[in-house]
């Protein structure tokens, strides 16, 4: 029982219609699953403590964000339900993170995300008429229960990365399989721009890094990854070259789509208050129009998550994020053991950090993002810790044993 209540909050943590806005539906969800999580931490408050303050800086940052609503420029009650909602799906990360292994924890994401994947295919051909775009943008695209095709894009991709590693595992091919063609033909029908880059790249990552676990000999090893490097080097010098007709034959611009623009309309916004910013949740709620270059953008998001952090929180949060990536990479580690679970943990780790430049897929969106965000950084810290101690155990081990 306590595995399938997980999984139903963490798909209401990936559905718009259970998650986004101040719905009463919303919050009654939200208090729903901040009561289980209360439940379920209670008997285990010490490892929660030690949890938090193991994880200091993002605890921290969890405790900014909350505080923010002090100074949020939206109504006080709907600046306390934003902060609810934060509470809520940040107490069931960390019961996520305290009642599972790594290993438990990638496992539930991965069914979770194969769920959806499930339920946007049946929403598409049971309900095309709210699951497929129509109107005067993106018409006839495909959106599922994921509300929008960027939104199911990123969710696809999760699914196709994390089953595509799987595969490799070498267990349950023919399932694995065909989640791939599943989450490929999602991808395909949303035609989420972002969302296909990100997949090519980091389907390619996972190739280089269980081609390279596989190699034995050092001499192979420096050859491969020197070749990938100059590789990388040549598609970014090609990439940076030949964009601008790259992206005209696709029907695009190195506009991104009108994200530049969208950037340069919302630098007032960011410079006004540059340091704490606007609030959680505070300054999109309004519903702002942006202006640039003589248009409109009426928006929901910047389109970058790291953008909306800085307006949200200021540049105070926003450090204390870039900091928190930065430390947690480089403890990030793919060992001899459990390769694929720690391997999923990267790559979703990967696309937080590269999604969010060019989309909002963090704070600013469906929950399931910051949940993921979460277990990665105390799971990696956990690992770390474990690292560390072992070293320091080896010489000791190695004294008595001389002795």
């Amino acid at each position: 029982m306590k595995h399938i209540l997980t999984v139903a909050g963490l798909l209401a943590f990936s559905i718009p219609y259970a998650c986004q806005g101040l719905s009463l539906r919303v919050i009654t969800i939200s208090l729903l699953v901040l009561l289980f999580s209360y439940i379920m931490l209670l008997p285990s408050l010490k490892t929660v403590i030690t949890t938090l303050a193991d994880n200091p800086m993002l605890t921290l940052l969890m405790m900014y964000i909350a505080a923010s609503c002090l100074w949020a420029e939206q109504e006080q009650t709907s600046s306390m339900l934003m902060v609810l909602k934060f509470l809520a799906f940040s107490a069931f990360g960390l019961y996520l993170v305290t009642r599972y292994t790594a290993q438990g924890c990638i496992r539930l994401l991965v069914i979770t995300l194969s769920i959806l994947s499930v339920l946007n295919l049946l929403a598409v051909l049971l309900f095309p008429s709210f699951a497929i775009h129509a109107g005067v943008e993106h018409t006839g695209l495909w959106k599922g229960i994921s509300g929008h095709k960027n939104t199911l894009g990123t969710l696809s991709l999760l699914s196709f990365v994390s089953h595509v590693i799987y595969f490799f595992r070498g267990r349950q091919k023919a399932l694995h399989v065909s989640f791939i063609l599943l989450n490929a033909l999602l991808l395909i029908k949303c035609q989420s721009t972002t969302s296909l880059v990100l997949t090519f790249s980091l389907f390619g990552f996972i190739l280089f890094i269980l081609l390279f676990k596989r190699m034995q000999s050092i001499a192979l090893r420096g050859f491969f990854l020197s070749t990938s490097c100059l590789f990388v080097l040549l598609g970014l010098v090609f990439a940076l070259t030949y964009g601008d007709a790259i992206a005209a034959e696709f029907g695009k611009t190195t506009t991104l789509t009108g994200r530049t623009e969208i950037w340069e309309g919302i630098a007032g916004a960011i410079q006004s208050h540059y340091w704490f910013g606007h609030g959680y949740g505070s300054f999109w709620a309004a519903r702002p129009s942006i202006y640039s270059g003589g248009i409109r953008f009426d928006l929901t998001s910047s389109h970058s998550g790291f953008r909306d952090l800085w307006i949200d929180v200021g540049l105070t949060g926003l450090l204390l994020t870039v900091t928190l990536v930065i430390t947690t990479l480089f403890k990030l580690r793919i060992g001899k053991s459990d390769v694929h679970t720690w391997l999923i943990a990267v790559v979703f780790f990967l696309f937080i950090i590269l999604n969010n430049i060019t989309d909002s897929r963090f704070l600013n969106s469906l929950s399931i993002y910051w949940v993921i965000f979460m277990m990665i950084v105390i799971k990696v810290q956990e690992q770390h810790k474990l690292a560390v101690a072992e070293k320091q155990n080896s010489p000791a081990l190695s004294a008595s044993l001389i002795h």
